[in-house]
């Protein structure tokens, strides 16, 4: 396996030297952490000094990264900070981004302050507002906005939970009357959260998808972005998987955004809060749904240690509404006991 990988890095370095290239002459290549995706990401350093980063798709030619060059011409067309592209080579599969240096908003957060904190998420929430209202002004489009957060695609992350977290990584079996609970749950969220008015999202806008760089905040995996409820964004940011905030900082953040959020069309805080908290809620079950597909198919342990945080959320939204203490005991079953299950052992 080690030797496949040595043999794919290699084949990968040379793609990105050549579209690298175009910009000047690559002298290091340093492999970076990825994302959940199959895209690859290398640091380029440069004869005269400077670095780039290089995303690769693993089948050249295949124009996967097409959505990501599109949406990124229309994110910087709306003012919103994102990386420079400097060269596309779809042929190759390669992207040569500015290289925006390594300050997540993830590890800037577990450094910070309260004071320091509360800047930050204020800057991600400001920044959040622009990206929502910009677009209202003016007729810019992208393949976004032919993509929605619809009950279909709602029910398809859901499912997809089921295969690869409940079937998957817990290896359970349901019953048929669980199954039938936990769709009913399902199905009643994922109306509701449809029916909403759509706004752009970026789909996944938290702390390890942000990025500070000279006191501004730039967005970075946004190739995924669809239309979808105005709390899309803000829920991903605040019922993080990988980061998990003081709720009175969530609570003055939702707060602030809603004295800006003037382009909603309901602003009733109380609907407001109730979707953001619906949407928390499908977003960390789709969320469990990706860590066990990272890792029981992938068998990337890394996100194992995201798994009882995501499930924190989940356990205080559901409880939060007393509607859903009906379907209580197929989702405890099914997701909060697996998650909680994970021994401090197994996240060495």
């Amino acid at each position: 396996m080690e030797k496949f990988r040595l043999i794919e890095n290699s084949t990968i370095v040379q793609r990105i030297g050549r579209a690298a290239s175009e910009i000047g002459k690559p002298i290091s290549y340093k492999q970076l952490a990825g994302d959940a995706s199959t895209r690859i990401y290398f640091r380029v350093t440069f004869q005269d000094g400077q670095s780039a980063i290089s995303m690769v798709v693993r089948e050249p030619g295949s124009n996967e990264e097409s959505a990501f060059v599109e949406i990124q011409r229309y994110l910087e067309n709306l003012g919103v900070a994102v990386p420079r592209i400097f060269s596309h080579d779809a042929a190759l599969g390669v992207i040569i981004l500015e290289d925006l240096g390594d300050d997540l908003l993830e590890s800037l957060a577990i450094g910070a302050n309260t004071k320091g904190l509360k800047n930050l998420y204020m800057l991600a929430v400001d920044t959040l507002v622009h990206l929502q209202k910009t677009p209202l002004k003016h007729s810019l489009r992208c393949r976004a906005f032919d993509l929605a957060f619809d009950e279909m695609k709602l029910m398809q992350e859901m499912n997809f939970f089921v295969t690869h977290f409940v079937r998957g990584w817990a290896a359970k079996n349901p019953s048929s009357v669980t199954i039938e609970a936990m769709n009913s749950f399902f199905h009643k969220i994922c109306k509701e959260l449809a029916a909403e008015p759509r706004f752009f999202t970026h789909r996944d806008y938290h702390s390890r998808n942000l990025m500070i760089k000279n006191d501004r905040l730039y967005m970075i995996d946004f190739q995924d972005a669809r239309m979808g409820p105005a709390q899309y964004d803000l829920a991903s940011l605040l019922r993080d998987s990988y980061l998990s905030l003081p709720e009175d900082l969530v609570e003055r953040l939702i707060v602030h955004y809603l004295e800006k959020a003037d382009h909603l069309i309901d602003p009733s805080h109380d609907h407001f809060r109730r979707i953001f908290d619906i949407i928390s809620l499908q977003r960390n079950i789709k969320a469990l749904g990706t860590f066990g597909y990272q890792v029981s198919v992938r068998r990337l342990p890394r996100y194992l240690s995201s798994i009882p945080r995501t499930a924190k959320n989940i356990s205080r939204n559901l409880l939060r509404y007393p509607e859903f203490r009906v379907y209580f005991p197929a989702l405890e079953e099914n997701i909060l006991q697996p998650a909680f299950s994970i021994s401090t052992d197994s996240l060495k």
